[in-house]
């Protein structure tokens, strides 16, 4: 098993933690929040393997939350089978792919995205293009969710762009998210990623990031439809311009 120091064990908590806070509130967030953290001084494998089980449960609990599952089930069902197929492939290629120029294409994508969306918020998909474009969002998430654990860019701008209410957003993406962990998992155990010694520290990884989840989760039942929709953006163009970096540095 992995030996860590104490502050490697304190930031990563931290951040663990701090990404729950944002995910409770936006739906989205701890992948990119804890990776930003942890890649700073753990090897990308290491980092994957501590990401899959907080991603699987904090999604889980948001399913067990969010009420009427099948719901997001019916309407979107062309952008979760999808992605449930190419999670599976870039989960798979990790391993012998540099994800680098994938990062900052889809970086670039998600910085125009939401600052477009800011100054054009009435920007929407029309109706008669949601399932293909519900498709293409549930593939390019795959593939990026398979390489780095961050799947959600794609599916948060399709679905930003049907102006969901809150809690039915919030709602799809837990259900997505969910379904997709388990793809992913089994995928980085069979790569060698998620292994028997980096699985107890995953798990233990799940307590900052349910408790700062709770956190986050009382935030957003106290802000309007609005303030979570910029709230949504904001984290979006943060997670776009960490994605460049990513690709850059």
């Amino acid at each position: 098993m992995p030996v860590f120091d104490t502050m490697t064990v304190t930031v990563a908590l931290v951040g663990f933690a701090f990404g729950g806070v944002v995910k409770g509130v936006t739906g989205i967030g701890l992948p990119i929040v804890a990776m930003a953290v942890l890649s700073s001084f753990l090897p990308a494998p290491l980092v994957l393997g501590l990401l899959t089980l907080p991603i699987a449960l904090t999604n889980l609990w948001m399913v067990v939350q969010s009420g009427n599952m099948m719901e997001p089930l019916r309407r979107f069902w062309p952008m979760v089978a999808c992605f449930l197929v190419f999670i599976w492939v870039g989960a798979r290629i990790v391993v012998n792919i540099d994800p680098n120029t994938l990062f900052g294409l889809l970086g670039a994508v998600v910085v125009l995205f939401t600052t477009t969306s800011f100054l054009t918020p009435a920007m929407r998909v029309p109706p008669s293009a949601e399932k293909w474009a519900g498709a293409l969002a549930g593939t390019l998430g795959g593939v990026l969710g398979g390489l780095s654990t961050i799947w959600g860019p794609p599916m948060v701008m399709y679905l930003v762009m049907l102006r969901l209410p809150k809690e039915t957003f919030i709602r799809t993406i837990g259900l997505t998210w969910f379904v997709g962990s388990i793809p992913l998992i089994a995928a980085y155990v069979d790569n060698g990623i998620l292994t028997a010694d980096v699985a107890p520290l995953s798990l233990l990884a799940c307590v900052p990031g349910l408790a700062g989840m709770w956190v986050g989760q009382k935030i957003r039942g106290r802000i309007d439809q609005e303030t979570f929709r910029k709230a949504l953006l904001i984290t979006l163009f943060v997670i776009g311009l960490n994605l460049i970096r990513r690709a850059v540095f």
